[in-house]
Formats: C-alpha cells, sequence, structure tokens
C-alpha cells in the first residue's frame, strides 16, 4: 500500500496536503487534528521516511510554545471575564493551533520525501497551469523541509564549533543559526534558478506537455482529499 501511494503522481498528493491542511485549520476538534497527525506520523514512519527532519519540525512546534503560551492566555484572559476562565480558554487555543501547525507541517513534508523536485514540476505543469504558478507553488511546497534541512546540517556544524543547542531555547541567540541558514537558502535558490534555466523550465507555457496518467495511489489520495471533510460532523 505504501509503494503504491508514493508512485501517485506529485499532484494527487499536492491535492490531499493542500485538503488536509485546509480542514485542519477548519475543524475545532482536537480529537480529530491528533488523529490526523497520527495518520500523517504513521505514513512517514511506514515509508521509512522519518528522519531529522521531521524531528525538527517537532521541535520548532515545541520552541515556540513559551512565546504563543503567553499570547494565548493574554488573549484567553482578555475575552473570559476571569483569569481562571481566561487560562483554559487560551490553553485550549494553545492546544489546537499547535495541532493545526503539525498537521500543516507533517502533510508538507509527507509531499517532499515522496515526490522529487522534478516530478513536482511535471505533475503540475501537466495540469496545464501557467508557468509562474508551477514555479512559485512546487518551490513554495518544497521551502520548509529545505529550510529544516540546512538548519539541521548548521546545528551539527555550529556543534562542533561549541555551540550548545540548548541555548536556542532563548531567541537572541538564534543569530548564529539564522544568518547561515539564510545564506545558504539564497545561494540555494540562485542555484536552482541557474538549475530550471539550463533545463529549459521558465514562466513560458511549455511546448510540448506530457499527460497526466492516473493511478490506484492518486485514487486513494482524491477520495481522501474528500473524505477528510467528513470527519466529525463534516461540512
Amino acid at each position: 500500500m505504501i509503494a503504491v501511494l508514493r508512485r501517485a503522481s506529485a499532484a494527487a498528493k499536492c491535492v490531499f496536503a493542500v485538503s488536509v491542511s485546509a480542514y485542519a485549520f477548519y475543524c475545532e476538534d482536537w480529537r480529530l487534528l491528533l488523529g490526523l497527525i497520527l495518520l500523517l506520523c504513521g505514513l512517514l514512519i511506514a515509508s521509512r521516511t522519518w528522519d531529522r527532519i521531521v524531528w525538527l519540525a517537532l521541535g520548532v512546534c515545541l520552541a515556540s510554545m513559551p512565546t504563543l503560551l503567553a499570547l494565548f492566555i493574554l488573549g484567553g484572559v482578555e475575552k473570559a471575564h476571569g483569569w481562571r476562565e481566561g487560562l483554559r480558554l487560551g490553553l485550549a487555543w494553545l492546544a489546537v493551533f499547535e495541532l493545526r501547525l503539525l498537521v500543516m507541517l507533517l502533510a508538507d513534508i509527507l509531499v517532499v520525501k515522496w515526490t522529487t523536485f522534478s516530478d513536482l514540476l511535471l505533475s503540475l505543469r501537466a495540469l496545464r497551469l501557467p508557468g509562474q504558478v508551477v514555479l512559485f507553488f512546487s518551490t513554495l511546497v518544497t521551502l520548509l523541509p529545505s529550510i529544516f534541512s540546512l538548519a539541521s546540517h548548521v546545528v551539527e556544524v555550529q556543534r562542533c564549533r561549541g555551540f550548545d543547542p540548548k541555548k536556542l531555547r532563548n531567541p537572541k541567540n538564534f543569530l548564529p543559526l539564522f544568518v547561515p541558514v539564510f545564506l545558504a537558502q539564497m545561494r540555494r535558490s540562485t542555484e536552482l534558478a541557474l538549475s530550471l534555466e539550463l533545463r529549459g523550465i521558465s514562466g513560458a507555457p511549455p511546448a510540448r506537455v506530457a499527460h497526466l496518467a492516473l493511478g490506484v495511489g492518486d485514487g486513494i489520495f482524491l477520495v481522501a482529499s474528500v473524505a477528510v471533510w467528513f470527519l466529525g460532523r463534516g461540512f
């Protein structure tokens, strides 16, 4: 089953990821959001694509919790009549927000782990989308996982130089991590633009477009994209 899903077209995987992410920000039930997270984690583990990048994404969510906790509690206290009720309301908001963020990150990572950049470009161009849309969407999908991968590499390099990753709990210590990641991402963008230009891929409409062949895996992803909206009370 996992092999069938991995062979699905990039377009079907992107539709599934967009649908799941959109539903996550529509759903208010934390149990359904937790179920989606377990499903995505199970797919990553079963396909043996759970690696350091996924752990880093989870670490980013955990590292953002203190700041978000303060913001949501302040918002809950302002919304509620008492501080106890405001505290409970703020914690509930924070839990749902973090679960939604995890669903979006895991869905994005799943698409990137199961799809090469070339397959993503070819599948989107087969849909006869404008060239600018294809380049923008394909780059956007791979942006977060590539940043996490670069950040993981930079952390290892900085650790060899004596940097303690535990210092990242303090936001003022992000500079030794942010600057190398930013510069590396700028260099990667330049190399990606040059590579696409050398391959003849630009924003112009392609002269010849391959047809998108749908298989069993595509059908499963498309059905799941619709079925996810019927979880709980659905519409």
